[in-house]
């Protein structure tokens, strides 16, 4: 169990009954009752180095699991105060550093946090620092690395290990995929207790990376649901909705969204979202959607973040502008080129001075095309060249976009000519 940290020394004292009794106030679930226990141990004078490192711990801990992670910040740094190398307080704190939870977000820090406990082997400080590895977060990406990593979290009995094992041995991290090998690490994972380890042999199942005429993706969706898989219930609410499982059932797909969404998992909300925007199954109830949607957002879907920011650029005021600009910015942290493009375009093209940053829009533009060479982010890199002032250079990108609209007299063709037109003139376009 996370709790169990270090063990209390031998003599008994005073304090000691309201740490156990905290511990299992966390366990179920009971967060402020349980700082009260904790609260007149942490002024014990009796309290060992150790054990004062554990009971901040513990503190921490259940600030986190309530969201207030500033308090959950500080109390393990107290923590590292009186045990600086214990393992299990710097993955906590790493996590934080990761996860800009509490603290702006380093990704570097909290790799060394990740490494320094993986080092001590804390198995699960060595699956995030394999699954660092694997992303390049926070360090150069390096498949090997995160496997060496991800195999001793393994041997550790760590399902999360297991199933990001079997990741690194397909696309993108495997520069020469192995499916079985795949296959074999996510059925491990599965045996080790992860609900989730099912759902990615579907996907494996449906994408055909695995060749089998004789096993069904969607019954391992089903697997992964009925095991409490919030990504199972998501994909599975999917093939529902669209008939894919059958007759299409509306209310099978409502009940699994509702469950996904239950666990705070992105696809939940976003299922909801579109349930009460298309009046699928429910009644329409477009301030519901959008509820939905927000909460989407939070939880990390770039898909929401874009929707959201759309939606606030049709206020065409500075208001809306900056709320745009606050979702494009979330959705920019992600690997993708469409939020780059139009956060970019956003950067590059508003009439309000206080929303546009050029040489920001240059970068997120030059990353976009560099993924994409299209007509349209080519169209953002040159509007995002123009606002820095170099019209030669805008000039040169939107002639290049010009060349690959195939079709001269379009609508996009002629935007593109006015965009042209407007560099030509040594002006900025502005929306």
């Amino acid at each position: 169990m996370i709790l169990l940290l270090s063990p209390v020394a031998a003599e008994a004292f005073e304090s000691r009954p309201y740490v156990q009794k905290a511990v299992e106030l966390i366990e179920a679930g009971e967060q402020t009752l349980a700082r009260t226990y904790l609260d007149p141990a942490l002024i014990d004078y009796r309290l060992t180095p150790a054990e004062r490192s554990r009971a901040y711990y513990l503190r921490g801990y259940s600030f986190f699991s309530q969201g207030l992670y500033v308090s959950a910040r500080k109390d393990y740094n107290h923590a590292l105060e009186f045990h600086p190398d214990n393992p299990i307080v710097l993955s906590a704190l790493g996590h934080l550093h990761f996860d800009g939870l509490g603290v702006p977000p380093n990704q570097a820090l909290a790799v060394e946090l990740f490494r320094k406990a993986a080092e001590a082997d804390y198995a699960p400080a060595q699956t995030r620092l394999g699954h660092a590895y694997l992303t390049g977060a926070g360090t150069e990406q390096d498949t090997a690395e995160a496997r060496r990593w991800l195999e001793r979290a393994a041997q550790d009995g760590e399902a999360l290990a297991m199933r990001q094992l079997a990741a690194s041995y397909r696309a993108p991290f495997a520069a020469v995929p192995e499916p079985q090998s795949a296959l074999a690490w996510y059925q491990k994972a599965w045996q080790a207790g992860d609900p989730e380890a099912p759902a990615y042999i579907g996907f494996m199942l449906e994408s055909g990376e695995l060749a089998s005429a004789s096993e069904s993706a969607q019954r391992y969706f089903e697997l992964s649901a009925e095991a409490g898989s919030a990504l199972g219930q998501a994909k599975l609410a999917h093939l529902y909705l669209s008939g894919e499982a059958g007759a299409p059932d509306p209310e099978k797909a409502r009940a699994l969204f509702e469950a996904a969404a239950a666990q705070g998992h992105a696809a939940g909300y976003l299922g909801m979202a579109y349930l009460y925007e298309s009046g699928t199954g429910v009644s329409q109830d477009p301030e519901a959607a959008l509820d939905w949607y927000r909460k989407a957002a939070n939880a990390g879907s770039t898909d929401a973040q874009l929707r959201l920011a759309h939606r606030a650029l049709q206020q065409k005021d500075l208001e809306g502008q900056l709320e745009a600009r606050r979702w494009f910015e979330q959705a920019a942290a992600t690997d993708s080129p469409r939020a780059w493009n139009d956060y970019a375009w956003l950067l590059a093209t508003s009439r309000f001075e206080e929303v546009r940053q050029g040489m920001r829009a240059v970068g997120l533009a030059e990353r976009a095309t560099a993924r994409e060479r299209s007509p349209s982010y080519l169209d953002t890199l040159a509007a995002a060249y123009a606002e820095t002032g170099d019209f030669e250079k805008a000039l040169t990108v939107q002639e290049e976009a010009l060349a690959l609209v195939t079709e001269p007299d379009s609508a996009l063709a002629a935007e593109l000519r006015s965009h042209r037109d407007s560099f030509q003139a040594g002006k900025p376009w502005r929306e």
